[in-house]
């Protein structure tokens, strides 16, 4: 219900856009054009991404941990050719078998030994990946609906040669993909903060 009531939001933001006549200009006759013009590069964003970049997943394999899950998913050669260069990124994911309309972010991380695989890491810290882990009693594969990828801040990593990454917790995801892609050609320090000795020993394996 509170995520469903942030849609009033384009309600509001489409009134507002008749709330003062563009004759006003320059007392507030800009809104129409302002909040129009925002809302339809909103929903042209949005069609955009829902044709062209979203995709679903079959074979999406999830690994049960105490503190979350893993999920690992073969992705499609367009996913592939767009994360180039994006050093990781993120995507939004969607689970019809817990909620057919809930998209959550998180972080990508490629697989070390496979590039056609993904990975991401569902920490249980909120309604839903409790759900997700409750849902779960062993390791399974199940169908995941997937929208991206969408570039990180690591994407600029490429731009020097002494990096300096500071991660915590789950966040040591998007900071794997410039580890990875620049381990052998740069200079790449991390300190990254955690408290769950099993999520250490997961990513260091």
């Amino acid at each position: 219900i509170r995520k469903g009531l942030h849609y009033l939001f384009y309600i509001f933001a489409i009134t507002m856009c008749f709330h003062v006549p563009p004759s006003a200009i320059p007392n507030g006759g800009f809104l129409p054009y302002i909040l129009g013009g925002s809302i339809v590069a909103y929903a042209l964003d949005t069609f955009y991404v829902s044709l062209f970049m979203t995709e679903r997943v079959e074979t999406t394999s999830f690994h049960v941990l105490s503190s979350g899950v893993r999920i690992s998913m073969p992705v499609s050669e367009r996913f592939r050719r767009n994360a180039t260069g994006r050093r990781g990124g993120f995507a939004y994911i969607n689970l019809p078998w817990i909620d057919d309309k809930q998209w959550h972010p998180f972080s990508l991380f490629e697989d070390l030994h496979d590039a056609n695989v993904r990975q991401m890491f569902l920490m249980k810290s909120g309604d839903w990946t409790e759900a997700v882990h409750s849902s779960l009693s062993r390791d399974t594969t199940r169908p995941v609906w997937i929208k991206g990828p969408f570039p990180s801040p690591f994407g600029h990593a490429a731009l020097y040669d002494n990096q300096l990454l500071v991660a915590s917790g789950i966040g040591i995801t998007p900071a794997l993909g410039a580890i990875n892609a620049f381990k052998s050609s740069r200079r790449v320090n991390l300190i990254w903060a955690v408290i769950d000795p099993e999520m250490l020993e997961f990513f260091l394996e």
